[in-house]
């Protein structure tokens, strides 16, 4: 008798969303015990509640359906999670403050004596000196065109809406006559070609010294990729202007801060 009394004790199984639930106090047929409370299997699967991967960047002690864990889907504003650098998007694609740019001071040549990760649009680039930094810089030469440019590598990645991406560089000329020298930022599309860019507005280089030129772009979206471009606007065939210690990243805010 002793025994049923102490059987008779146990509370029955819960059967109703949102009532308390504990290891001694299951939850009904159908529900799953979630922070002390009964949930839905059919709608919860025991994880939190309002999420699916838009929690504003929240993360929470379960996996979130795949779309936390610091990444979130993209949908976190690009600020950083739990010390990761957060990637922009957040696949992985753009870490905060790192320079994107390959061969930035263009001390690696290719074979037949180009610049590698460089190329010339119109004009040649080649090795030139004096460098700021380094042993090299990059010439880019006027030769038989008018305007010449240059473009780095395409940085690949996708881009979302109104990530802001930073760039720098310096400029010198050896030449009487002053240079105008344009930077500009450019998101990629897929076949490509490009989304949209910075306004490059041309800063004015003079006689041997270097010049620090600076950018930014706010992206478009949709894009796999970003790169820089240099032009000049020198027309004279043996004109030329030397570029050094190219810098472009992601900012982790608005605001575009540069190291030393």
């Amino acid at each position: 008798m002793t025994v049923l009394l102490a059987l008779a004790c146990v509370p029955g199984p819960l059967d109703e969303t949102g009532k308390q639930c504990s290891t001694e106090r299951p939850c009904g047929s159908g529900f799953v015990c979630v922070d002390s409370q009964c949930q839905d299997v059919a709608f919860d699967a025991g994880q939190p509640r309002v999420d699916a991967g838009v929690d504003a960047g929240v993360r929470d002690a379960g996996s979130d359906a795949g779309a936390d864990a610091g990444r979130d889907g993209g949908f976190d504003g690009s600020v950083p999670d739990a010390s990761v650098a957060d990637a922009g998007f957040d696949a992985g694609a753009f870490p905060c403050d790192v320079n994107l740019i390959l061969n930035p001071s263009f001390e690696l040549q290719t074979a037949t004596g180009g610049v590698r990760n460089w190329r010339a649009l119109t004009g040649t680039i080649t090795h030139g000196v004096p460098a700021r930094s380094d042993p090299a810089a990059g010439r880019l030469w006027v030769g038989g065109n008018g305007n010449p440019a240059m473009q780095s590598d395409v940085a690949s990645g996708p881009t979302s809406f109104g990530v802001v991406f930073c760039a720098r560089a310096y400029a010198r000329h050896e030449h009487d006559a002053g240079l105008t020298v344009s930077l500009i930022i450019r998101e990629r599309a897929p076949d490509g070609g490009f989304i949209d860019s910075s306004n490059g507005s041309g800063t004015a280089i003079t006689k041997g010294s270097w010049q620090p030129m600076t950018e930014t772009y706010r992206t478009a979206g949709e894009g796999t990729g970003v790169d820089v471009r240099f032009s000049t606007s020198r027309f004279e065939p043996d004109a030329s202007v030397l570029i050094d210690d190219v810098l472009l990243f992601r900012s982790c805010s608005t605001q575009c801060i540069y190291p030393p």
